[in-house]
Parts: structure tokens; sequence; C-alpha cells
């Protein structure tokens, strides 16, 4: 009967500690995009640290935030008694950098050449060249124009209503529309 006992009791602690170790797996589900400005800079530039901001000023940047759902997986609660661990977390779809769309819905001037409105600028390979794209620890993906970009660029008065469209590996489509006001 003891060895029944430590055999169960071996048993249990595998399954506690092989979930402990397991990553729990999430869904991108849906987006936030927001325009931003860089409000601390680090010499990594994974750890910058953005705020939230209608108005671009300073800095050109475009940031996105994952909305997830659980996916769920086989866990008996055992695995939350074990505190000493940290769970990993993985999402099991991801953007397709390929399928992104950025537009504006007024023309503006870059090296004196006007881009139309509703021009996906992820397709003009001078602009392309300009947008550095990158995760970061605060916010799940950045777009930051770069500082030669925002100074060859004229932009009007107007507000400016930017589309970010992008789809995912398991072909969820994602469309979003902020107004924002960009200043020389």
């Amino acid at each position: 009967m003891k060895k029944l006992f430590k055999i169960i009791g071996i048993y249990l602690c595998l399954i506690v500690m092989s979930e402990c170790w397991s990553p729990q797996h999430y869904l991108i589900s849906d987006i936030e995009f927001n325009g931003a400005t860089v409000s601390e800079r680090k010499n990594e530039r994974e750890y910058n640290r953005f705020t939230q901001t209608n108005i671009l000023k300073n800095d050109l940047v475009f940031i996105i935030t994952y909305k997830t759902l659980f996916n769920a997986s086989l866990d008996l609660g055992l695995s939350a008694k074990c505190y000493a661990f940290k769970r990993g977390r993985v999402n099991d779809n991801s953007l397709l950098e390929n399928t992104y769309s950025l537009k504006f819905d007024h023309p503006f001037k870059y090296k004196n050449v006007t881009i139309n409105a509703n021009q996906n600028l992820f397709e003009i390979d001078k602009i392309k060249s300009q947008i550095e794209i990158y995760d970061g620890l605060y916010t799940d993906k950045i777009f930051e124009f770069s500082q030669k970009f925002k100074s060859e660029s004229l932009f009007t008065s107007d507000d400016y209503e930017v589309t970010f469209n992008c789809s995912t590996s398991d072909n969820r489509n994602f469309e979003k529309k902020i107004i924002v006001k960009i200043e020389n």
C-alpha cells in the first residue's frame, strides 16, 4: 500500500512539475491600434516606453497591442499550486508582416513627391525602408518611422484617418482606424 501511495505521489508531482514548465497557449483574437510618442528612450529599442496620443509631434510611431484569448488545454488545477515556477506565454497565431497595410486618408509630401491618399505605405520601398517594425516589452508591435522620414515629409494641418490592416497565421483579418494629427 505504501508503494502505491509513493507511485501515485511521484506521478502527481510529475504532473504538477510538467504543467508548471509548459507555457500557456493564447490566440490573438483582436488588436488595438494607436498613435504614440516615445516617452522614454532606452539603449535597446525593445525597452522603449510609449505614450498613446493622437497628436504626433516629435515622433511618428504607431503601436499594436494584442487582445488574446486563452486556448483551452488540459489543466487539472494542480499546476496553480506550484508557485515557485513562472509559466511561459505563447501565442499560437501571429500577425503576418507581409499582410500589413498602413494608409493615410490625405495626401502628404515625402522628398517633394506627393504620396496619394489611401496608398499603402508598406508598398512604397523608399518609405518602407524608413519604418522600423519591432516587438516591444511594454507593447506587442511597434511601427516607428525614422526621424529622417519625419524631417523630409510635409503633412497638412488636417486630421488624418490612419487605417491599418493585417492578417494572422490562422486567417483572421483585422482593420483598425484611428484619427491623428501629424505636426511638422
